[in-house]
Formats: C-alpha cells, structure tokens, sequence
C-alpha cells in the first residue's frame, strides 16, 4: 500500500519548502533527501560529488531503497533522482509521486546557487538541466503540481490530490 508522498522536481521548484509546509499539515514525517544523504553518507552533498556523479547517485538509489521502508512521511528528493529509473520505480512502491511543475524563468529569478554542485559554476547550466529533465519528471508524475502563483494555490492542489487519495482523512486537511 502506497502511503508515502514524493517531491520531485527542478532543483529550486519548492520541494523542500512545500514538503516540510504539507508534512505539519496533514501530520506526516518529512525527510530532506539531500539531508538524508548527507547523515547516510557522513558526508556533504558536495564532497560526494566531488568523488563523481556515479558515487553520488548509488548512494541515492541505496537511500531511496531505504525510504521504501518509511510510512506517512513526504520526502523532497534532489532534482537529479529521476536520472536513473531504479529510483523511481522503487520509491513508487510505497509512494505517489508528485512532480512540482515551476517555469525555468520562475526558478532561475529565485534560486541561490551556491550550494546547489551541478548548478554552482552559473545559472546558465539550469537551462540545460530543465531541457534533459523535464520529460523525465513529468514521465515519473503520479501527480503534476503547477507552482506558477503562491505557494498557497500550490499546497492546495496537493491537499485536493491527497484527499482523492484518501491518504488523511478529509477533517485533518481543514485544520
């Protein structure tokens, strides 16, 4: 049974912040992926892309083979998870995934790059990032989430996708 959510989405689309405003919401975990590594690993998120794509990304696959272990919980996973289909198709056995849709522009007028390591040398390679991934994301989607307005319109369509789940009960989305 499906009981988890998933952000995924371009690095800077709002991941983090709507995963952890929805987790206190409806009274699910939340767990940040990167931090999640980052405590697995004993490591920094760049240190281990310092080794190489490669490393970085088995240690993701092995913390999304962990993650099918948690129950109520959101996690906002990092914008390069959908890069190898294993990561989905395991995390989509206990979770709905939802892909937070936010226009490059959007994304590329709001985001700090200084601690994002594929984006760190300028905002240019973002373009090229959106352009390789967002077939991939939108292939990966359970759900599609538009967060082109505030981040209220856009936590009120995951809670009207939540509810069709029946994942929480109708009277905890209200409160």
């Amino acid at each position: 049974m499906k009981t988890n959510i998933v952000l995924i989405g371009m690095p800077g689309c709002g991941k983090s912040t709507f995963g952890k405003r929805l987790s206190k919401e409806i009274d699910f975990s939340f767990i940040d992926m990167d931090v999640y590594i980052e405590t697995y690993s004993s490591q920094t998120i760049a240190q281990l892309w310092e080794v190489g794509e490669d490393h970085f990304r088995n240690i993701e696959t092995a913390v999304c083979k962990l993650l099918t272990k948690e129950n109520y919980t959101i996690v906002s996973s990092g914008g390069g998870i959908i890069k190898r289909e294993e990561n989905i198709r395991l995390l989509k056995k206990t979770s709905y995934i939802f892909f937070i849709d936010r226009p490059l522009e959007l994304i590329m007028r709001d985001i700090d790059v200084s601690g994002r390591p594929l984006l760190k040398n300028d905002k240019q390679t973002l373009v090229g990032l959106f352009e390789q991934r967002i077939e991939q994301y939108r292939a990966a989607a359970d759900f599609i989430i538009e967060n082109d307005t505030t981040p209220a319109t856009a936590v009120q369509q995951m809670h009207t996708f939540i509810q069709h789940l029946k994942l929480v009960e109708k009277e905890s989305l209200s409160e």
